[in-house]
């Protein structure tokens, strides 16, 4: 430090000191690297969980091995499975789905179930029909929709049946509905979707429930029908 007229000069000072502040500093660097493959590792991670999603969805698609199996009509049942990708079964784990099932000799069902009226039930339900060694029919159920309300999905008014007109196909009455089918059935040449539904009458306040069935030539809608599904005739009487 020297001093000038009496006065310190602290330029000298200040450009000593400059250098040893900023070796003094700690140097952070990222490396381009460790980025991009912390990046990767997330992106692996993020196709893993969605694959395994996706999987899980595949396997629990049961409109979708019904439709497959729909198109072995008229085959053995085994060659049907095979073409479905899945093992047919004799009999269902659950007693209930057995009574329901007497009429057929095979079916496939979820491994996930619902809860319906205090009864354990598989979310779906695919009942294949049987004769001389062929395949009949399909019968597919969802019986995921019954495990609020046992008349199935809740709506807010009727739904009008003229909506629905000849030559829509399964898309667009799904579409139109607002909802998807409980029973999706199968025949030869033919299918039949069944829209079960309720809702609460606005005059009355009472709970009205309805059935409608589409009937389905070469995917196009020739028929519809409706029925009201009078529901409390079961609670008041016993057979």
């Amino acid at each position: 430090m020297e001093a000038t007229n009496g006065k310190v000069d602290l330029t000298k000072e200040k450009t000593a000191s400059a250098p040893e502040q900023k070796e003094k500093q700690p140097k952070r660097h990222i490396s381009i690297k460790a980025i991009g493959l912390v990046v990767l590792i997330a992106a692996v991670i993020g196709l893993a969980i969605f694959g395994v999603l996706k999987l899980m969805q595949w396997r629990n698609d049961g409109a979708r091995f019904a439709a497959a199996l729909s198109e072995q009509i008229g085959v053995s049942p085994e060659t049907a499975q095979k073409y479905a990708h899945i093992t047919l079964q004799n009999a269902s784990e659950y007693a209930c789905i057995n009574q329901a099932a007497e009429q057929y000799k095979y079916l496939y069902e979820s491994k996930r179930s619902v809860t319906v009226s205090g009864v354990k039930i598989p979310q779906w339900v695919i009942y294949v029909g049987e004769k001389n060694g062929t395949v009949t029919d399909v019968q597919y159920y969802n019986y995921a929709q019954l495990q609020k309300y046992g008349s199935g999905v809740n709506t807010k008014a009727h739904v009008d049946a003229s909506g629905i007109t000849t030559g829509m196909d399964p898309a667009a009455v799904q579409t139109y509905v607002g909802f998807q089918p409980l029973r999706i059935s199968y025949t030869n040449g033919s299918k039949e979707e069944a829209y079960k539904y309720y809702y609460k009458d606005a005059n009355t306040g009472n709970t009205v429930s309805y059935i409608l069935k589409v009937t389905y030539e070469d995917d196009l809608a020739v028929k519809v029908t409706e029925e009201e599904n009078q529901f409390i005739l079961a609670v008041l009487m016993l057979k």
